[in-house]
C-alpha cells in the first residue's frame, strides 16, 4: 500500500511534468511566428541614396509594397509615409599620437526618421515634420594605425557601408514598431 506522503510527491511530480510539457508546446507553437508587423504599403523618401537602396531591400524582404517619393511634398494620404532627411555621415579624430595623426576615427551615420500615419493632411504633415522627428544614428571606431593608405582606404569604405546597413536594420526595426 502507497502511504499518502509517496501520493503527494508522484502528483507533484506529474503535475510538474505535465506543466513543463504544456509550457515547451507554446513555446514550440510561436517558434519562427514573426511578431513584427509592417504596413502592406508604404510611401518613402529618403535624402540619401546609400540609405534609400538599403531601407528598400530591408522592405521588400518583408513584402512591403513601396512608392518611392521624389519630395516630402509628394505623398499618397491613403498610405503611410516614412521620411528619412537630413542624412549625415560624420567622421571625427578620436585618438591621436604623439605626431598628431589620427589611430583612431569614429565614423557616423545619422538620419532625422519621422512615421506619418495615413490620411493625415498636408497642413499636419508639415507640423509634424518640423516637430516629430526621430533622430537615428549609428557609430563605429575604427583603428586605423599601423596600415598603409590603400587599406585606410579600403576600410573607410567599408566602415561606411557596415554603417548603412546597420542603419538601415534600425530603421526596419522601428518602423515595425510603428
Amino acid at each position: 500500500m502507497i502511504d499518502t506522503t509517496s501520493k503527494l510527491g508522484l502528483l507533484g511530480r506529474l503535475s510538474i511534468l505535465c506543466l513543463s510539457l504544456v509550457m515547451a508546446s507554446c513555446g514550440f507553437h510561436l517558434q519562427g511566428q514573426s511578431q513584427k508587423s509592417f504596413p502592406a504599403q508604404l510611401n518613402l523618401y529618403v535624402d540619401d541614396p546609400l540609405l534609400a537602396s538599403v531601407v528598400m531591400s530591408d522592405l521588400v524582404q518583408h513584402q512591403v509594397s513601396l512608392d518611392v517619393l521624389e519630395s516630402v511634398v509628394d505623398a499618397d494620404a491613403t498610405a503611410p509615409t516614412l521620411q528619412l532627411t537630413r542624412t549625415l555621415k560624420h567622421k571625427a579624430e578620436l585618438i591621436l599620437d604623439s605626431d598628431g595623426d589620427a589611430l583612431i576615427w569614429r565614423y557616423t551615420l545619422s538620419s532625422q526618421y519621422l512615421f506619418l500615419p495615413k490620411d493625415v493632411e498636408l497642413e499636419a504633415k508639415t507640423n509634424l515634420t518640423a516637430q516629430a522627428s526621430l533622430p537615428i544614428s549609428v557609430s563605429t571606431d575604427v583603428d586605423l594605425s599601423g596600415t598603409n593608405a590603400t587599406i585606410n582606404e579600403r576600410i573607410e569604405a567599408d566602415s561606411w557601408a557596415i554603417l548603412y546597413q546597420q542603419l538601415g536594420s534600425r530603421i526596419t526595426r522601428q518602423l515595425s514598431f510603428e
